[in-house]
């Protein structure tokens, strides 16, 4: 059964058909979350919230387009909440004096990729947007229309955000040809 089929039979009232679109999504999902937030755990929860909301909004999902990009729309979404949200939480302890406000359990990007793949501490120096639009593109073979669907931004503007990552890829990769 194919995104469309199961969304069209959910939608009949047919609520095991969205099992389907969860185990089809699941893991790139949580990676997805993960890349971004760096923490396992909060992966989990907004991977599981995003699933939630895409369910919750089934009815109002265009047909015509990609579910697999508008689920990762509302991933991205509930994740850039939660990076808004410790940038205003950081803000208030730095502004109230209180202790510093670590997060316990992060994870870096070198640890999703392969231990001795170069390329994993040089996307750690790419912009989040960068890096996101880019392991789009590599990990899930997104198009530019679809990585701008997802980013929620024009065309162009993938195009030119992907234009610039690999361009500071190539020059980091440049510099780190000795290694």
């Amino acid at each position: 059964m194919d995104d469309r089929e199961a969304v069209s039979c959910c939608l009949a009232g047919d609520h095991k058909a969205f099992e389907i679109l969860v185990n089809k999504y699941q893991a790139n999902v949580l990676t997805f979350a993960g890349i971004i937030l760096g923490d396992r755990e909060e992966a989990k929860d907004i991977s599981q919230e995003a699933f939630i909301h895409a369910f919750l909004s089934l009815k109002l999902f265009n047909k015509n387009k990609s579910f697999r990009n508008w689920l990762y729309a509302i991933a991205y979404s509930k994740c850039i909440d939660i990076k808004r949200r410790e940038k205003l939480f950081s803000k208030y302890l730095k502004s109230s004096a209180k202790e510093n406000y670590h997060h316990k359990g992060k994870i870096e990007l070198k640890k999703r990729l392969d231990e001795s793949d170069l390329l994993g501490p040089v996307l750690q120096k790419l912009s989040q947007r960068e890096r996101i639009a880019v392991l789009l593109q590599m990990n899930e073979g997104c198009s530019t229309q679809e990585i701008a669907e997802i980013l929620r931004c024009s065309e162009s503007t993938a195009r030119v955000t992907l234009h610039n990552a690999k361009n500071k890829i190539r020059k980091l990769l440049g510099e780190n040809e000795n290694v």
